[in-house]
């Protein structure tokens, strides 16, 4: 699907913005199910990271949190082709959160880049 494709090329880049519009698009046509479930979880993943890239603590906190319990509800079933790994992105995520809830607020701009999360394809 090139959407997605195009959705894990702007993730990684970090364009996490442009990322959530993209899986946006993807999501909204979507009947309930866990293909949407998936997508939500991977749009608030990004914008759990752009909040990060701008400093805004709870946005991030709570986005994360929300997108994560989405992966892990649809973790066990294959939703979407090309497969994502998605064990190895959600471990990713939530040591990006762990890091983001250690720093607090007043330390968002310590957080190391090299623990933003990446997309891949497995």
């Amino acid at each position: 699907m090139p959407r997605l494709t195009e959705a894990i090329y702007l993730f990684n880049r970090q364009a996490f913005f442009e990322c959530h519009e993209v899986l946006e698009d993807l999501w909204r046509p979507l009947p309930s199910g866990p293909e949407k479930t998936f997508l939500q979880g991977l749009i608030q993943i990004a914008v759990g990271l752009h909040h990060l890239q701008n400093q805004n603590f709870i946005g991030a906190r709570n986005k994360l949190q929300s997108g994560l319990e989405k992966l892990e509800a649809t973790q066990r079933q294959s939703v979407y082709q090309p497969p994502i790994a998605l064990s190895s992105f959600i471990q990713d995520s939530r040591q990006a959160l762990e890091t983001l809830i250690s720093l607090g607020p007043e330390r968002l701009d310590a957080f190391p880049q090299d623990l933003m999360p990446h997309l891949a394809i497995d």
